[in-house]
């Protein structure tokens, strides 16, 4: 079995990302966060996270790729499936 953790993405505003799309993650050392983005376009920075921790965020490495579960445009956040790296406990 598959473990995946949720990340939570600020959106930087209302964007029409559709169920099931790849959300790159990148993470900008100089401000330790991590970007957002899809088709090539940064659209927000992850806020929180669900099912996981930081030291499982991090073994992710700096470049990562998600799956968008749902958006909600009234708060801005997307959720965003990410499998999990390494031995599942």
């Amino acid at each position: 079995m598959v473990k995946k953790m949720k990340l939570f993405v600020l959106m930087a505003g209302r964007y029409d990302i559709a169920k099931g799309a790849k959300i790159h993650f990148r993470l900008d050392q100089e401000k330790n966060l991590y970007i957002a983005s899809c088709d090539q376009k940064d659209f927000g920075i992850v806020k929180y996270l669900k099912d996981g921790n930081k030291k499982e965020l991090q073994m992710l490495g700096t470049d990562f790729d998600g799956v968008i579960l749902r958006t909600d445009f009234n708060q801005y956040l997307a959720e965003v499936a990410v499998k999990r790296e390494g031995k599942a406990a």
